[in-house]
């Protein structure tokens, strides 16, 4: 059981019901199984990743990147 409270001098019509969901999660954490949860930082790493795939696989780049290949090639062959 978790025992941390925050405690709010300034009270507003929000206050309840972050108390009510802070305590909601503090009591069913265990079985909501929140530690098996995925890392957040490994999910907007791979987000990431595809937008930077994106970005390398649009029009432009592709033909820019197929110029520089014909180049190397053409020294290679000569």
């Amino acid at each position: 059981m978790v025992k941390n409270k925050v405690v709010i001098k300034e009270r507003d019509a929000w206050t309840d019901l972050a108390n009510f969901i802070g305590e909601m999660v503090a009591k069913y954490a265990d079985a909501m199984g929140l530690d098996q949860l995925p890392d957040p930082d490994n999910y907007l790493r791979m987000k990431r990743i595809k937008q930077l795939y994106k970005e390398l696989y649009k029009t432009e780049n592709i033909e820019k990147f197929r110029s520089i290949i014909i180049s190397i090639e053409r020294n290679a062959a000569a």
